[in-house]
């Protein structure tokens, strides 16, 4: 399980796609720059840890060549939506619409998501972390 702070992975990325993408993958393999010209050297100094959890980021690092970084930025933003409470209690992975702000502007945007999906219940389902953890 991974715990980040999505609001300031964001305002430190200042929204770049591409940015947050790399602060995500440092964050989620404890990566630290090789040296003052690695890119991530502009980022050793930020504390990322926060509320807002993946279960399985791995996963989703793993298979990140099949996405868009713009695909993998709006999985981090709702997931950060997510209450982490009641995925301890229940493990729940999925997002009620009604939880997600301007919910109605942005129902194309998740729809269009290869990453996310939302059924009849509008509920979002999220492509990798409703990975089963034992092999059958």
């Amino acid at each position: 399980m991974l715990l980040y702070d999505w609001q300031k992975i964001y305002d430190v990325s200042e929204g770049n796609v591409l940015e947050i993408f790399k602060i995500f993958e440092m964050v989620s393999k404890n990566l630290i720059p090789d040296s003052k010209y690695d890119v991530l050297y502009k980022y050793r100094k930020h504390d990322f840890t926060g509320t807002s959890f993946l279960a399985h980021p791995d996963v989703l690092l793993y298979n990140s060549y099949k996405h868009t970084y713009r695909e993998i930025a709006t999985y981090l933003a709702a997931a950060s939506i997510r209450s982490i409470s009641e995925y301890l209690a229940h493990e729940t992975t999925t997002l009620e619409l009604l939880h997600v702000p301007f919910a109605n502007l942005l129902v194309d945007s998740i729809k269009n998501n290869s990453l996310l999906r939302l059924d009849s219940d509008n509920l979002i389902h999220f492509l990798y972390e409703e990975v089963p953890t034992e092999k059958h």
